[in-house]
């Protein structure tokens, strides 16, 4: 006989959040570790230089997500099945980044 912990199903907006932290960390920590950036410091994931580059919502966050910038990588469109992010994903990334911004990646 199993005896386990039950565990409530997340709500959507946590489930959002879980699936956004664990794609980030997936794709995305290696270059954006804590906020940073390691390949051009003055593009960080951090409030003001999010404002200062454009990319202070979701949509435009999302939009580079999707196409790439520079040494950004594209996650759809023309790149390897395994390297594909769907639009669900990538609005899931784009909120973790703009949430742990506004907490200062803490």
């Amino acid at each position: 006989m199993f005896i386990g912990l039950i565990i409530p199903p997340l709500t959507p907006p946590a489930f959002a959040a879980e699936t956004g932290a664990v794609i980030f960390e997936a794709k995305c920590a290696a270059c954006h570790a804590n906020g940073g950036n390691v390949l051009n410091p003055g593009k960080t994931l951090f409030p003001a230089a999010l404002e200062k580059n454009g990319y202070a919502d979701v949509d435009s966050v999302s939009t580079l997500l999707r196409n790439g910038k520079g040494q950004m990588p594209k996650y759809q469109g023309s790149i390897p099945p395994v390297s594909r992010l769907s639009d669900e994903d990538i609005e899931q990334v784009a909120t973790y980044v703009l949430d742990m911004a506004k907490d200062g990646w803490k």
